[in-house]
């Protein structure tokens, strides 16, 4: 398929090494075409070319306008203002009649290598790493190339000494003057000089620092140095990581600054200008310093700036101008030392967002509305947004209030006035969001004409409004007075929900405390019982342990007597059979009142004894006590 009609340019996508076009045809508005070419370039403007890089794509050429067409892949779903950025370098020509950028245009940028014009001189000798590694090697061959052309010798014949003379230490060369030209001694030792025609330098030269002597120039830097040159012809070049030697036969060669690449200087930072409310430091968009030289014009001095240094961030791109010409550079270390072509501007190809405060935008009744609105957005194409703006923010200030005009000046102030706050949406009477309708409305606008500068707009949010105008400030009051009375009511409503759910908290806290005093009361005559309990056991375990006990005790005591009484018995059996045998008269008579005695001793205190012999026999006892007893009671009677 291949589309005659020229129509607008919808986005211009990369994918890996190829490049993606995206447009929309006229004729078909609502079909998105894509077509693929490698490394090419494209315009978005009415009349485009898409130029290859390699020659099999060369027949695959365009110019819509002139009826050529463009090669089509078929047909495809997806948005026109879908674009991803490209962080290679990439050129691109500005205006309508653009044309094919010739390769010259750009010379002199990124040119980190000594040119041709300087190598091939027959006095410069570069260090290169692959033939001339050293710059005592460079010194051996501008010797050899001198000696050659019948300029006598640069490198001394002088043959060293262990005392005296002029000494030359390691990392050093020595250098004589001789009739205007320089000798050099690139050997360590001690010298003599004994010719009255060589003169020695004041001191010796270091090889690692910039010198200059009767036309002979070395100097070399590292791999995070550029060096910047003069050749005879006041021509610009660079040089890095690597050096050089060279005599002026025609004309000096003059190094002018060496710089750090890596780290250029925070006071060469270029920040963004277009700082948000809450930035107190624009974000970082790269780092560009300039190297100037000074030159005599006449009794004066002017300086001039010969070369251009740029250190660009990740996600961030830089935009030089040569003529009508845009070239963008992508992150990482940029040199510049074309006279002919300026510097435009960093930009930065990550999320930005921007907070602003529109112009008065007015309603159907003509009453002011002033939105504070939130744009988040991104430069896509850094190349078209240059063409035109400085800044992405520039590019967009002026798209957003059109669209807030556009949109503003088909609605009324009430659906303004529906919100205390912008943040919260109200549906109106059709049940939709007017405020979402109204975002996506401007969203839509401010993004079409955001993409033909480069710029996709990612959101359009309103944060806040505000009526302008006596009419809007009488609206306002009114509108206030509304929202005061509505969030009285509701302030009312919420106090008596409050007051409800707070009562029936302390009732909840009321039952929950309830149900801990009938818990504890629970607890607490359980706590009881087992006391109770605890308590009846013990007694018991107390009178069980004491019946045990005198049950215990009385066994013994019964124990204890009958082993008494059998001793008793036993002893009486012992004691009567010792009585029995006793055999003599005496004896038993003894014994008889030993009985007697034990008899007298078991009565009591009071007890009258009456004397009475045994002997006379029991007869004659029993009669004298008869007696004294009719004794006792014929006294008593007497008594009467």
């Amino acid at each position: 398929m291949i589309v005659h009609d020229s129509t607008q340019l919808g986005m211009t996508h990369f994918e890996s090494a190829f490049i993606t076009v995206t447009r929309r045809d006229s004729a078909h508005p609502d079909t998105v075409y894509k077509a693929q070419v490698k490394e090419g370039l494209v315009l978005s403007t009415p009349i485009f070319k898409i130029t290859m890089s390699s020659p099999q794509y060369n027949n695959i050429k365009g110019n819509d306008t002139k009826g050529k067409g463009l090669p089509i892949a078929g047909p495809i779903s997806g948005k026109a203002d879908d674009y991803s950025p490209s962080l290679g370098n990439k050129t691109l020509i500005a205006g309508s009649d653009s044309h094919e950028a010739p390769a010259h245009v750009f010379e002199g940028t990124d040119d980190w290598n000594i040119p041709d014009r300087v190598a091939n001189q027959r006095f410069f000798v570069q260090i290169d790493h692959v033939n001339i590694h050293s710059l005592i090697e460079a010194f051996q061959e501008l010797d050899k190339v001198m000696r050659h052309e019948g300029m006598g010798h640069l490198i001394s014949r002088k043959r060293s000494h262990s005392i005296g003379g002029r000494a030359v230490e390691v990392g050093q060369i020595g250098v004589l003057a001789y009739r205007g030209r320089p000798i050099i001694i690139i050997k360590p030792g001690r010298y003599w000089n004994l010719s009255i025609t060589h003169t020695w330098y004041p001191w010796a030269f270091d090889l690692t620092t910039v010198n200059q002597f009767n036309g002979l120039t070395f100097a070399q830097v590292g791999q995070s140095e550029a060096m910047v040159c003069l050749d005879p012809q006041n021509q610009v070049f660079v040089v890095r990581n690597g050096g050089f030697a060279s005599y002026g036969h025609s004309g000096t060669y003059k190094v002018i600054e060496i710089v750090d690449t890596l780290n250029l200087g925070e006071e060469y930072a270029v920040r963004e200008t277009d700082l948000s409310e809450d930035e107190s430091m624009g974000r970082l968009l790269g780092y560009k310093k300039e190297v100037r030289h000074n030159v005599m014009v006449g009794d004066k001095t002017q300086s001039v700036t010969i070369a251009t240094f740029f250190n660009v961030p990740a996600q961030n791109t830089v935009v030089i101008q040569n003529g009508g010409h845009l070239k963008a550079f992508g992150a990482g270390q940029h040199v510049i030392t074309n006279p002919k072509c300026t510097f435009r501007g960093f930009f930065t190809l990550g999320e930005r967002q921007k907070s602003f405060r529109t112009q008065p935008a007015y309603t159907l009744e003509g009453v002011p509305v002033v939105l504070h609105v939130n744009l988040r957005y991104r430069v896509v194409d850094a190349i078209e947004l240059t063409k035109s703006y400085e800044t992405a923010f520039q590019a967009l200030k002026n798209p957003a209030q059109s669209a807030v005009n556009a949109v503003v000046s088909r609605l009324s102030y009430q659906q303004f006035m529906r919100a205390k706050s912008l943040r919260g949406d109200i549906p109106d009477v059709e049940h939709m969001s007017w405020l979402e309708a109204f975002k996506a409305e401007c969203m839509a606008d401010l993004a079409a004409h955001a993409i033909e500068y480069g710029v996709k707009v990612l959101s359009f949010d309103v944060l806040d409004r505000r009526l302008e105008g006596k009419l809007g400030d009488d609206l306002e009051k009114q509108a206030e007075s509304v929202l005061k009375n509505q969030m009285q009511s509701t302030q009312v409503a919420l106090q008596n929900r409050i007051n409800t759910e707070t009562e029936q908290g302390r009732l909840e806290v009321a039952a929950v405390k309830a149900q801990q005093i009938q818990t504890e009361a629970e607890a607490e005559y359980q706590r009881q019982i087992k006391v109770a309990d605890a308590q009846a056991e013990t007694v018991k375990r107390l009178a069980q342990a004491n019946a045990d006990a005198n049950r215990t005790e009385t066994d013994q005591r019964v124990r204890a007597i009958e082993q008494l009484a059998a001793a008793e018995a036993r002893a009486i059996e012992l004691q009567g059979a010792g009585y029995a045998t006793v055999k003599a008269p005496f004896a038993q008579q003894v014994q008889l009142e030993k009985i007697e005695m034990e008899k007298f001793k078991s009565l009591q205190d009071a007890t009258v004894f009456v004397g009475a012999s045994a002997a006379n026999g029991a007869g004659t006892t029993r009669d004298g006590v008869n007696q004294g007893f009719a004794f006792a009671r014929g006294m008593s009677l007497s008594n009467q």
